[in-house]
């Protein structure tokens, strides 16, 4: 089986009609949960058309935002992997469509599709480094990535609240400070514009591949 990525993201991943076949096409709206931290399932998921927020949930209710993915994802392939229950929470920030793949357990996918295997393997390393250099220095390069995909998660969870930088900062842990540039540095390149205190997102889907790409360099 040929399979296709994204040489400029390696968690994007392209389906080919052999392994397309066997998911189960479903579908839900925004604000829905695809899964809960804490749930078990024998699977994992890949999104058709929209976005996905997985987000930490502490026992206060409060709010962690871990990352944005959207269109040609995987997703919850870590606990699939490991054989665990769910980390995180997956909340739909627009409509989505997606693909449910069972599986009896990671064996199994192995056996029978072992190019997937593989890519999901290789997006679990790639998916450890980021958050490696994330935990050495939370305010190093990798910030804009933060600060993009929580610009996304807020808007679209409530597009009529205008968020400070005060508020994004503090959810994707930055300072107020390298929100405002980052934000000056993506309005010069005309992925979003300022409108009073208000940020507007010129194009959701060209704002995530431009955070995709930057976070997919070495």
């Amino acid at each position: 089986m040929k399979v296709s990525t994204n040489t400029q993201d390696i968690n994007c991943f392209y389906l080919n009609d052999e392994f397309k076949n066997i998911g189960h096409l479903r579908s839900i709206k925004k604000g829905q949960t695809l899964y809960a931290k804490g749930e078990s399932h024998g699977g994992f998921y890949y999104i058709l058309s929209g976005l996905m927020g997985l987000v930490d949930i502490a026992p206060n209710g409060s709010e962690s935002l871990l990352r944005v993915f959207g269109q040609n994802y995987f997703t919850a392939y870590r606990s699939f992997l490991a054989g665990e229950v769910c980390n995180a929470t997956s909340t739909a920030l627009t409509d989505v469509n997606y693909l449910y793949f069972e599986f009896s357990d990671a064996r199994d996918l192995l056996r029978t599709f072992p190019e997937v295997y593989v890519h999901l393997t290789k997006t679990l390393c790639h998916d450890l480094r980021i958050a490696e250099e994330r935990l050495n220095d939370l305010t190093g390069k990798r910030v804009i990535n933060r600060i993009i995909e929580a610009l996304i998660f807020l808007k679209k969870k409530d597009p009529h609240y205008v968020w400070t930088r005060r508020e994004i900062g503090e959810f994707c842990s930055a300072t107020t400070e390298t929100v405002t540039r980052a934000f000056s540095k993506l309005e010069k390149v005309g992925l979003i514009e300022k409108d009073g205190r208000d940020i507007l997102i010129s194009d959701v889907d060209k704002l995530l591949g431009y955070s995709n790409q930057l976070e997919s360099q070495v």
